[in-house]
């Protein structure tokens, strides 16, 4: 996976969380089993130029004055929004070592046209995330599925995924992915209209009916 470098400082207890969320500032938090809680902050920017192209389960390689934080490694666990704006209020760190695994939610690509949506079927996904686990150097963040193979009816469910052996799917394995659906009544029967509407021959226009006026 990819390691994005990111700002990151210290927040001062007699920092006002209002007031700098007002100056486009992130108020976060740093965690992990081998370092204490650090309250932190970021640029909001800054955080979404960084991951703008990228993953938000990228690792963050971060960058700070603060020598307690500076040059941990990273993944965000958690990102807090305002329910009515939308806009981000807190986002959590979780600190990660390289010789423990975790755990991520990688994001699913259909990648391909099923044979079965080119014979009317219609493609579903049922997954569009799937938790995954591992050595962050095995690690990935996006899992592609080759849908292309897919008839009407048939469903790709997580035991059909291969990963890899250093790669474990945090998921029931019966658990469905993918299907292509047969089309609805309503979408068949539009189908059917436009295909006869089609075919038919165009109707003679009306004879014109010669003049009685002297």
């Amino acid at each position: 996976m990819e390691i994005i470098n990111l700002n990151i400082e210290a927040r001062k207890k007699e920092d006002n969380i209002k007031s700098l969320r007002n100056q486009g500032i992130i108020p976060g938090i740093l965690y992990g089993k081998k370092t204490e809680p650090a309250v932190v902050l970021l640029n909001y920017k800054e955080f979404l130029k960084a991951f703008a192209k990228h993953s938000i389960s990228s690792f963050i390689n971060i960058i700070s004055k603060e020598k307690a934080v500076n040059g941990k490694t990273a993944v965000i666990k958690e990102i807090q929004k305002d329910p009515v704006t939308d806009a981000i209020i807190h986002i959590d760190f979780h600190e990660i070592s390289m010789d423990e695994k975790i755990e991520i939610e990688a994001v699913i690509h259909f990648v391909g046209k099923p044979e079965g949506v080119k014979l009317g079927g219609i493609l579903e996904p049922l997954m569009r995330h799937i938790t995954v686990k591992g050595y962050p150097k095995d690690i990935v963040d996006t899992v592609e599925i080759d849908v292309s193979p897919l008839k009407i009816g048939d469903i790709v469910h997580v035991r059909d995924l291969k990963l890899g052996d250093n790669i474990e799917i945090m998921v029931e394995g019966d658990a469905p992915v993918v299907t292509v659906a047969e089309p609805t009544v309503e979408e068949a029967a539009a189908e059917k209209t436009a295909e006869a509407e089609t075919e038919a021959p165009a109707k003679p226009a009306p004879a014109q009916q010669p003049s009685t006026k002297p």
